[in-house]
């Protein structure tokens, strides 16, 4: 792996105090690199087509895969992969790295940041369904109040405070479904594909999104070449950030931080990149954030720190894969 290649060269390693000095300062790099995700996104939503959002968005994926694992190492490890396994890959691709990022990108150009930021954290919820319907795990304490407490977030930003009947915008249904499909690649890639390392997934899923969207390039009505002719000068800061923070810089810091510090203290922290989000875009969009949003951040904050309790109390390698699986999959 390339960040252990790195701790043989530099004088630190994972388990001094050095290194976890490191490993802090890239988990907090990591979390306010993350929080402009969803704001870049919206910017560019306007002035982008879903597929072409699409389009970036994985390439870049695929881009710092192979800077940090090698191309031709990675292909290699592809070639060993079981038969039984290429299936459910396609699937997890197709929903993780396709169907759910085409929703949410739609989504984005119907709702508020804060709401799809909010919205897309019903995943938890959807997981745990799934987890008892799939997997047949037993619902526990914490996942029934974890999720309820996602659940009256997300009914408190939906109703507004429950201050009027429901109002939930086709925006905002576009992210649910996204969150909805995110869950389902996640527990495939539980149930089927948890020995496959995080890192042969990722690519395997850039892969198949990039052949998607070149096979589907000869219907669009505009194409991507156009869309960037036309592309607004004042939307190449939100490209270059959305490009280089949301995704380079947050993948690379997310790797630093979990080869040097634990696996709990990296998967609780995570969560506080709900708040960041949520601060970005205010500054960067002007986006309102009414007392309703800070209620419902509460109580999705709350209720995934208390299911992540939960869920890191398993096997660490097959969770540090379904981490690392979730972390790359989100806009």
């Amino acid at each position: 792996m390339y960040t252990n290649t790195i701790t043989t060269i530099l004088p630190w390693h994972r388990e001094t105090s050095s290194g976890k000095a490191v490993g802090w300062v890239a988990l907090t790099v990591c979390v306010l690199a993350g929080s402009t995700s969803v704001t870049f996104a919206t910017a560019l939503a306007g002035a982008l087509s879903p597929l072409s959002m699409l389009f970036i968005s994985e390439a870049l994926a695929m881009l710092f895969t192979v800077l940090s694992f090698g191309l031709f190492p990675l292909l290699r490890r592809i070639t060993k992969l079981k038969r039984k396994q290429m299936l459910p890959i396609f699937f997890v691709g197709l929903s993780n790295s396709v169907i759910a990022p085409l929703l949410a990108f739609t989504g984005l150009r119907m709702t508020g940041p804060i709401n799809a930021e909010l919205f897309i954290r019903a995943e938890d919820i959807f997981l745990v369904l799934l987890a008892v319907a799939v997997l047949g795990e037993k619902l526990k304490k914490q996942h029934i109040l974890g999720a309820l407490c996602v659940f009256l977030g997300v009914a408190v930003v939906t109703l507004r405070g429950f201050s009027e009947s429901l109002t939930l915008s086709r925006g905002d249904g576009y992210i649910l479904l996204a969150a909805a499909f995110y869950a389902c690649g996640g527990i495939l890639y539980k149930k089927k594909l948890h020995t496959v390392e995080a890192e042969l997934m990722i690519f395997c899923r850039t892969c198949i999104a990039l052949g998607i969207f070149f096979l589907a390039s000869p219907f669009m009505h505009h194409t991507l070449i156009e869309e960037l002719q036309h592309f607004p000068t004042e939307l190449i800061f939100a490209l270059l950030g959305y490009g280089f923070l949301a995704r380079f810089v947050n993948l690379f810091s997310f790797y630093e931080s979990i080869e040097r510090l634990p696996i709990r203290t990296v998967s609780l922290l995570l969560n506080l990149g709900l708040v960041g989000s949520i601060g970005f875009a205010h500054v960067y969009l002007d986006a309102p954030v009414l007392p309703f949003h800070l209620a419902g951040a509460g109580f999705i904050l709350i209720g995934s720190v208390l299911m992540e309790i939960e869920s890191i109390t398993g096997h660490k390698v097959h969770f540090a894969a379904h981490l690392k699986h979730r972390h790359r999959s989100h806009v």
